[in-house]
């Protein structure tokens, strides 16, 4: 089964982020060979033209170098450095675009261009304001850092774009944080809430028609007629069955419904039906559900500040003492015990 989890995360991207996060800790002095090599990164096909990796080594690099900078906001910060332009081709569909709202519309429409592993659904957008998004890899994939660094920089460039200081409604990422938050409310101008089931971000309506000061219907037509000439000869992998699964029961876990019958259902399929497809690939919903939790409890007690009552109840368990079995049968020691071996070394 872990197996499987592992040779999941496929899918590729063009590593421009990756790519000038490097040079920049390179500048700054920290050693990016071993971070590289530690995200199964080759410095040379980073740097080479028109390059494609795996997203999951870009987002695995981010966490390696937040770790080796002992910056727990590095994606956060880093976000808040980058400009529009960098972002390359995407960046120019937005830069191009008549409205905020429009320039929402068309990063969704065209983000595979420039990440294959990235989604966002605007469904009732122009009536709620509500942008959510997510990235194809194993939800237990470390991806803090990304995830943050691409909420700070879309916002960024919203704000470059329009020349306003553009404030979201409000602003919840799935993974947990119980640090800094106040800082991440005083960039975002709005609520931002952590450990929710969903990445999402929220427009004021009215923001929504903010004119951007870059627009350009020349450049946007040019860019859209390259953009839809490299989706049609590109072939989009779609999500594995585990990844479906997976991916559903991470946005239920929280909230006590990550049932094989609310999952079977979301899927449109029967109970037995979906037991019986992931009996055919040597797994059930009960491993991916144990593997998930295992991962998760692992990475929460090692990265983030919550307690094992908070934890406990992000992977679904009403009681601690059931969560505390449950990781002892996984690791053979308790969380309390776990944690303390792994907390970083007090530097001297």
């Amino acid at each position: 089964m872990r197996k499987q989890l592992e040779t999941q995360a496929t899918v590729e991207h063009d590593p421009i982020w990756t790519r000038q996060l490097a040079a920049e800790l390179k500048q700054q002095g920290v050693p990016i060979q071993g971070l590289l090599a530690k995200a199964g990164i080759q410095a040379r096909v980073l740097n080479t033209e028109r390059a494609r990796i795996r997203f999951a080594k870009s987002a695995a690099f981010f966490e390696a170098a937040s770790e080796a900078t002992n910056d727990p906001l590095l994606g956060f910060r880093f976000g808040q450095t980058r400009d529009t332009e960098d972002a390359g081709i995407l960046g120019y569909v937005g830069l191009s675009s008549a409205t905020l709202g429009d320039a929402a519309k068309n990063m969704c429409r065209y983000r595979k261009v420039a990440n294959e592993a990235v989604e966002l659904q605007l469904r009732d957008f122009d009536a709620t304001g509500r942008m959510r998004w997510w990235f194809q890899i194993p939800a237990a994939a470390p991806i803090r850092q990304f995830r943050e660094f691409s909420a700070t920089n879309y916002v960024r460039s919203m704000r470059q774009c329009s020349g306003r200081n553009l404030r979201p409604k409000s602003l919840c990422f799935m993974h947990p944080r119980n640090s800094s938050i106040a800082e991440f409310e005083r960039f975002f101008g709005c609520p931002v809430t952590f450990g929710e089931s969903k990445n999402q971000l929220v427009w004021k309506l009215e923001d929504l028609k903010t004119p951007l000061l870059t627009a350009n219907n020349r450049l946007l037509s040019v860019l859209r007629g390259y953009c839809e000439d490299t989706l049609s000869r590109r072939k989009e992998t779609p999500p594995t069955l585990i990844e479906q699964v997976e991916r559903q029961i991470a946005d239920r876990l929280a909230k006590g419904e990550a049932k094989l019958e609310t999952v079977a259902s979301e899927l449109g399929l029967s109970s037995r039906t979906l037991s019986r497809r992931l009996s055919a690939m040597e797994t059930s919903f009960n491993t991916i559900l144990d593997e998930l939790r295992k991962a998760l409890a692992t990475r929460y007690l090692k990265e983030s500040g919550l307690n094992v009552t908070e934890i406990s109840y992000l992977l679904g368990y009403t009681e601690v003492s059931t969560f505390a079995h449950a990781f002892k049968r996984w690791t053979g020691t308790t969380p309390g015990a776990f944690r303390a071996a792994h907390e970083p070394p007090v530097k001297g």
